[in-house]
């Protein structure tokens, strides 16, 4: 007899076919199931959304609906991407070499955009994330044009929780263009909470965003956590990001950034910090404690050398229990939650000698159930379980990269593979992406406005700006 807790629900007290829309057969499934069970010949059965059956192929139902033989092919939870910027996509690629400032990249990313910019750029950004195996992810306050950016994740289809730029203390020159005072800030952040609901069928939807880092006063710090209470979702925000916003609330409160927070009453389960690198002892026993999230974006402080190995203590937190997921960032490479999943992996081994740190099970964790936590959403995505939204990723069986295959896939996935083989992406059982094509937008037509939209910005950064080798023209 099949295990119920194996299989899923039965029909009650019959025989009769379970509904399916979709069945996904003979794959190698990790689930990411409180038994952490991986499926070396499992069957998927989606239905309205959502998974209505998981287990061995050797026990599945009769079901309706089409089926897919997988062949062997790897599949897991859809990613989660906890931190990304979608508006500056349009410019990545120029980036200062050294130790000269970002400002003159991000004037140009945010000042003058309009609305066509902004869809473009998210429309761009949700492309890489789902061709990467990313089905959810969330901007920490990041939209000059809030609606644009959501039409530009609703024209890919994936799940995104974008926000309003909402800053009203700027400082050293950084966000004054589109920085507000403080009533200006709290009009905008509950108008995206009205206009992008927190509702279960809603792939767009707003929470508390907010730019943090001591560029958001303590009366906009108190209200948004009032009003993250009020509509009963997370409260975002970026803190700890270098030293130098250590001094400031050290020279300004006396306390250290987190211990800020504490006094403000901002802790807590419904709070998600970013980067979180220039942290001491006290402040993570206040996070673990509090149940506050994290979200580690390595390569954004490797790229700008802001200590998250040298300072950081991510592995530590993760060993506490603390949830802690994975962010992409901005500028500072690609929407590829692999390659953090990666870096975090090997990056700590390296400066500590020590082996391992942090293992390919924890950062495919950190990929899926810890981003769902973080981001309030741990009852609907991060794993493959009954009841949950089909929001799966397929990896490819005929490339390369695809071999050897083993029952156990998850050092593949984590240190070989990658998003170089992701196939099809699904988000509600809906396929998105499907054997490396888009289904919902035509991609030509948007690499080509890409493409113009990038000469753009290039002759308003000036081509040469950052160049060490001479460009022949």
């Amino acid at each position: 007899m099949a295990d119920p807790s194996t299989t899923g629900p039965q029909p009650d007290g019959t025989d009769a076919p379970v509904p399916a829309d979709l069945v996904l057969r003979h794959g190698r499934v990790v689930t990411l199931d409180p038994r952490r069970r991986i499926l070396t010949d499992g069957t998927i059965v989606v239905h309205a959304g959502r998974i209505r059956w998981v287990g061995p192929d050797r026990l599945r139902p009769a079901t309706t609906g089409p089926e897919r033989d997988l062949a062997g092919a790897v599949v897991h939870p859809g990613l989660v991407d906890a931190h990304v910027h979608t508006g500056t996509e349009t410019v990545r690629g120029i980036a200062p070499k050294g130790a000269e400032s970002w400002e003159t990249v991000e004037e140009v990313a945010y000042l003058g955009k309009t609305p066509y910019d902004e869809e473009l750029a998210a429309t761009l950004s949700a492309m890489d994330m789902v061709s990467s195996g990313t089905t959810l992810f969330a901007d920490t306050g990041g939209s000059v044009h809030l609606d644009a950016t959501a039409r530009g994740i609703a024209a890919v289809g994936m799940r995104g929780i974008p926000g309003h730029i909402l800053c009203d203390v700027p400082q050293d020159g950084v966000l004054v263009e589109v920085a507000a005072d403080t009533d200006t800030c709290l009009a905008r952040l509950r108008n995206q909470l009205d206009r992008y609901p927190w509702r279960p069928d809603a792939r767009v939807r707003a929470a508390v965003t907010l730019v943090g880092m001591g560029l958001d006063s303590d009366a906009l710090l108190t209200a948004a956590a009032g009003l993250a209470g009020e509509y009963d979702v997370p409260l975002i925000m970026h803190q700890s990001w270098d030293r130098a916003e250590v001094d400031a609330s050290l020279a300004g409160y006396g306390v250290r950034p987190v211990t800020r927070l504490r006094d403000l009453g901002l802790l807590g389960a419904r709070t998600t910090l970013v980067h979180m690198i220039q942290t001491d002892d006290a402040e993570r026993d206040l996070v673990r404690e509090t149940g506050t999230r994290v979200v580690h974006c390595p390569s954004a402080s490797l790229r700008r050398a802001k200590g998250a190995l040298r300072d950081g203590r991510f592995p530590e937190m993760v060993a506490d229990g603390v949830t802690v997921a994975l962010g992409s960032d901005g500028l500072s490479g690609p929407r590829d939650l692999f390659r953090q999943a990666y870096l975090a992996a090997t990056v700590f081994r390296e400066l500590r000698d020590e082996l391992p740190t942090l293992t390919a099970e924890q950062v495919l964790e950190m990929s899926t159930l810890h981003g769902a936590r973080a981001l309030g959403m741990s009852d609907e995505v991060g794993s493959i379980e009954v009841g949950k939204r089909a929001d799966l990723v397929v990896h490819a069986t005929d490339r390369p990269q695809s071999l050897p295959a083993f029952d156990d896939p998850v050092d593949w996935l984590v240190f070989y593979a990658g998003a170089r083989t992701v196939d099809t992406v699904l988000v509600d059982g809906e396929i998105l992406y499907d054997r490396g094509r888009f289904t919902r937008i035509d991609t030509d037509e948007v690499l080509a406005a890409v493409a113009d939209q990038a000469r753009r910005h290039e002759r308003a950064i000036g081509p040469d700006r950052f160049a060490r080798w001479p460009l022949i023209r």
